[in-house]
């Protein structure tokens, strides 16, 4: 019968104590702050933040299209089953 292959034979390698980083510290400290999940340094730049509060701008503007729209249409519908039910 083959071994699982997702498991060391050794599984005590990975509960070790010991840092395989010499000074117990994972290299963590020598990394630059400065990337972040949107982008290299996007948080301070002026240019990308304009860039980003006018498209959001523009989606709120699109969102409130759209429930106008939506308002608009149920409106015209409520008002043509009301004239055909009482005859106006």
């Amino acid at each position: 019968m083959e071994k699982c292959r997702s498991f060391p034979e050794s599984s005590s390698a990975y509960y070790s104590t010991s840092s395989p980083v010499a000074g117990g510290k994972l290299g963590y400290e020598n990394r630059s702050n400065s990337y972040n999940f949107n982008g290299p340094s996007a948080a301070t730049d002026p240019e990308q933040k304009r860039k980003r509060r006018i498209a959001a701008y523009n989606s709120f503007a699109m969102e409130r299209k759209l429930k106008s729209s939506l308002s608009h249409s149920f409106k015209w519908i409520k008002n043509k089953f009301s004239d055909a039910l009482y005859g106006v």
